[in-house]
């Protein structure tokens, strides 16, 4: 989880050009608005739980039993990091213990002011853009620190569905 970037060559020795929008933001730079657009849309209770919400991992549960198929993940912020870092996006019981095992030894390493940070960088906005400050940029031509309510509310709803909830098909 550096915030440092690398530049890879290509066996020409040609630097290799990443498509994806990416520009880290550090947690301070953040304004509270986005921080708390995200929690409140994504985990409710992000600063009460260490790492698992059995609360919203059971109404989940319930939900995608009465539907009968899966339309909840019931994943915090800090089990969302992990999967998106470290793991694929199957939906398998296996892959949801290694995400619950990571995201508590997640949350004992970092603080939740540095998960949330992290995760906030790392999240895929669609459009090619990774992190909130790329995806200020793709979809309002702004910094983060620049955003308006709305914007944070919507750029909040897009990482549920990139495709679904795309400002450029749905404005």
């Amino acid at each position: 989880f550096s915030s440092q970037s690398c530049v890879v060559y290509d066996k020409d020795g040609k630097e290799f050009k990443d498509s994806h929008k990416r520009t880290y933001v550090s947690g301070g730079d953040i304004p509270v608005t986005v921080k708390n657009a995200f929690i409140a849309v994504e985990d409710k209770r992000f600063y009460t739980h260490s790492g698992i919400d059995f609360k919203g991992m059971l109404r989940a549960t319930k939900n995608n039993i009465f539907s009968g198929k899966i339309v909840e993940g019931g994943s915090t912020i800090s089990q969302q990091l992990v999967k998106n870092a470290f793991l694929s996006g199957e939906k398998t019981v296996n892959r949801k213990l290694c995400e619950i095992k990571l995201a508590r030894q997640l949350e004992k390493r970092y603080s939740k002011n540095e998960i949330l940070e992290k995760y906030l960088n790392k999240i895929y906005f669609g459009n090619g853009a990774y992190g909130v400050a790329a995806a200020a940029k793709t979809y309002f031509g702004k910094s983060v620190e620049e955003l308006t309510l709305h914007e944070c509310a919507t750029l909040a709803a897009v990482v549920k569905a990139p495709a679904s909830y795309n400002p450029f098909l749905y404005a």
